[in-house]
This record gives structure tokens, C-alpha cells and sequence, in this order.
């Protein structure tokens, strides 16, 4: 057994510098991949836009919304905006 240590040992020092060595990396981008990079930012530009406007404009909604609402409760009451020739139905 002790006859196989020193090679096996050279063995595998050779096999982690090897690993180790770095080497040149030939990467191609092609035209593939830069124009899946150009959409993924416009959809993200797009998605970001859009919740900006929904957050933007979501107080204009509330109030909008709660006007309507108290417009058709006058409606329901018989008032129609007529508060002096309408009776109190408390």
C-alpha cells in the first residue's frame, strides 16, 4: 500500500492544479442574448411604469369612488340634491 501513496499522491495534486489553473474563457454573446437582455428591461421599464401609475392615481380613485357612493345613497334616500323639499326619514 505504501508503494502507491507517493504516485497516487503526485496524482492528485497534478489533477487540483490542473483544476485550479485558470483558462481563457471564450464566451460569445449573440445576438440572441442581447436582445433577451433589451426585452427584459422593457418589460421591467413597463411593469415599473404601471404600478407608478396605479399608486399615483389611487387616491383619485378613493375619492372618486366615495363620491359616487354618497351620490347614489342621496338617490336611495328620495333627496336627489332637493334638501328642502325632502322629509327626514330617520
Amino acid at each position: 500500500m505504501r508503494r502507491y501513496a507517493k504516485p497516487l499522491l503526485l496524482l492528485f495534486v497534478a489533477g487540483i492544479s490542473l483544476a485550479l489553473t485558470p483558462s481563457p474563457a471564450e464566451a460569445y454573446l449573440g445576438p440572441g442574448g442581447g436582445l433577451s437582455l433589451i426585452t427584459t428591461a422593457l418589460a421591467m421599464l413597463a411593469v415599473f411604469s404601471a404600478s407608478a401609475v396605479v399608486v399615483l392615481t389611487w387616491p383619485v380613485r378613493v375619492v372618486k369612488g366615495w363620491l359616487r357612493r354618497r351620490r347614489e345613497k342621496r338617490k336611495a334616500d328620495g333627496r336627489n340634491g332637493e334638501e328642502g323639499h325632502a322629509e327626514d326619514k330617520r
